[in-house]
């Protein structure tokens, strides 16, 4: 049984410990979005009150006996110079791509069926032993069969990528069926629904 994956990594803030002037230990707080861009906000408290992070690239100082410090934006030299080397170790932005399908079966689109060698590139130069394989279909049809339908899209995907040469141990598989659309519409045939997602970690 393979171990359980993480489905998303979402990175707050890291910290590191300074010396100030003075020669007493601070801590330094800092806000980085997560992979994907989305930016949340982080609590910094102590017995002597509290800053809240809600921008990216703020800081936030801590010493002893004293309240977090007023948020400051640090420069890049700063960031750099406190974080340098854990930023530089933290994990890629993973790569997304969607395969679109043709009505009511597995048949992938020319056009997507163009983008599967990008897609095993990719995973290569990544050397991705993470990637998530998730189907979708339109609202055509009911919910059961849908979600069948979406899991053997997402299936023929997995096995194509496999076929070309990508382990099949790096996948994960789920089905969605017609509950996440990509786009909402009175149509229930809505092409962009038909479709794989990929996610690259």
């Amino acid at each position: 049984m393979r171990a359980p994956r993480l489905t998303s990594l979402v990175v707050l803030m890291l910290t590191v410990l300074a010396l100030s002037a003075c020669g007493k230990s601070r801590n330094v707080v800092l806000l980085l979005p997560d992979p994907d861009g989305h930016v949340g906000s982080v609590v910094v408290s102590n017995d002597q009150g509290s800053q809240t992070l809600t921008q990216a690239g703020t800081a936030t100082r801590t010493a002893p006996k004293a309240a977090p410090s007023q948020p400051e934006a640090l420069s890049a030299e700063e960031q750099e110079q406190l974080f340098g080397p854990a930023m530089r170790a933290l994990p890629s932005k993973p790569v997304r791509y969607i395969l679109y399908f043709v009505s009511d079966g597995v048949q992938l689109t020319q056009e997507s069926k163009a983008l599967l060698p990008k897609v095993v590139a990719t995973s290569r130069e990544r050397q991705s032993r993470d990637i998530a394989v998730v189907g979708h279909a339109s609202k055509a049809g009911d919910e059961g069969y849908n979600i069948e339908l979406s899991r053997r899209r997402a299936e023929t995907v997995r096995k194509l990528l496999v076929k070309d040469g990508l382990p099949p141990e790096a996948f994960e598989v789920t089905s969605h069926g017609s509950t996440n659309p990509l786009v909402i519409s009175d149509n229930p045939h809505e092409p962009k629904n038909r479709r794989v997602e990929i996610t690259i970690r």
